[in-house]
């Protein structure tokens, strides 16, 4: 506000307003009377403006401190919580170590303890998981073993071989859909992993899609050219669409991985039925013979080397060896009838020798 202080004693204060002051210039009041005019906004919008920035800054500001008390707080239980699963993560390692390390001398009940300890200790451990599925697999306990794995690939959903042995496993319980559902998963994740084709072209195997089939194990063929197991899988489905020539040249590179001698009974057991299928009763004699000495010999073995001795005109070796088929099954429908052929057969020959 203007005070008037007089400069000497002579002086008289002023009896009215200062005169060419700016209070009484026309701008001023021109201005005041725009400030105070009712229908104005302008200036309104412009305190309102202001007043809405200084409560978002307050806001803010509050906000802020709020954040970092909410993060101070409960910081120190968030650390315990780490600091208490870091040393349940170290016990369950620890005890997941043991378990395999059991598993791999066969002591298959002491490794199923110690990774169930393990999971104990920590649940989150898809290794844990997968190695208690095999430990319960091998024990015959195999729903519990598909639920392990299961458990393995949710903690580990990426990991490519987890879902090769979960659709192995599916596969081998009947579960054709959940094992096309991993190996296509595995495909997904690792277009490379021979065995993700491998499962999926067993899966197409399963529903009798050869053609599809044959393309899958082909293509694991040639990301792991010396997997026996791959070898066979074609040269089976070689076999079941009659390309027995495809067949044996397959057989030939299986066998061609193993040294001699150590050949399985499986691929022998093949090269004699293809043999057999191309009207070369001796060669798949010969094949027979070797499939029946490695391992144990099995009544199909059996039965089919019989045949290959009636077709090479052994008649007393192949009753021999049907009858040693029968007394692994007795039941067994096609020995039976192929020992009375063979039966029949000899009695005109006994009958001429008389």
């Amino acid at each position: 506000m203007f005070h008037w202080r007089p400069s000497s004693a002579s002086e008289t204060p002023p009896t009215g307003p200062p005169q060419n002051t700016v209070f009484n210039s026309p701008d001023f009041h021109q201005a005041r009377e725009t400030i105070l005019r009712p229908d104005c906004r302008s200036t309104r919008v412009q305190f309102s403006s202001v007043a809405r920035a200084t409560f978002a800054r307050r806001s803010l500001r509050l906000l802020l401190i709020a954040l970092v008390i909410s993060a101070i707080l409960p910081g120190c239980a968030v650390f315990r919580r780490k600091g208490a699963t870091a040393e349940g993560v170290a016990t369950s390692r620890e005890l997941s170590r043991q378990g395999v390390a059991a598993m791999e001398m066969g002591q298959w009940q002491q490794a199923e303890d110690l990774l169930r300890k393990s999971l104990e200790a920590s649940t989150d451990d898809a290794s844990t998981h997968r190695s208690l599925a095999e430990a319960l697999w091998h024990r015959g306990a195999c729903p519990e073993a598909m639920t392990q794995i299961e458990l393995a690939v949710e903690h580990d959903p990426h990991d490519a071989n987890t879902h090769v042995r979960a659709g192995e496993m599916a596969l081998a319980l009947g579960a054709r859909n959940a094992a096309f559902t991993h190996a296509e998963r595995a495909i997904r994740s690792d277009p490379k992993l021979a065995s993700a084709w491998a499962l999926r072209g067993r899966c197409f195997q399963r529903v009798n899609q050869p053609e599809r089939a044959l393309a899958d194990m082909n293509h694991a063929v040639e990301l792991a050219p010396q997997n026996a197991d791959y070898l066979l899988d074609v040269a089976t489905i070689y076999r079941q669409r009659g390309q027995a020539a495809r067949c044996l040249t397959t057989i030939h590179h299986l066998l061609d991985t193993y040294s001699p001698g150590e050949e399985p009974q499986s691929a022998l057991m093949l090269q004699g039925l293809v043999f057999l299928d191309m009207n070369r009763p001796q060669q798949a004699a010969e094949a027979l013979a070797l499939a029946a000495q490695r391992g144990q010999p099995n009544v199909e073995i059996l039965y089919h080397l019989a045949r290959a001795y009636t077709a090479t005109g052994e008649a007393e070796l192949a009753a021999t060896t049907a009858q040693q088929a029968l007394a692994l099954d007795a039941t067994h429908q096609p020995t039976r009838e192929l020992l009375s052929q063979i039966a029949a057969r000899s009695q005109p020959d006994e009958a001429q020798r008389r």
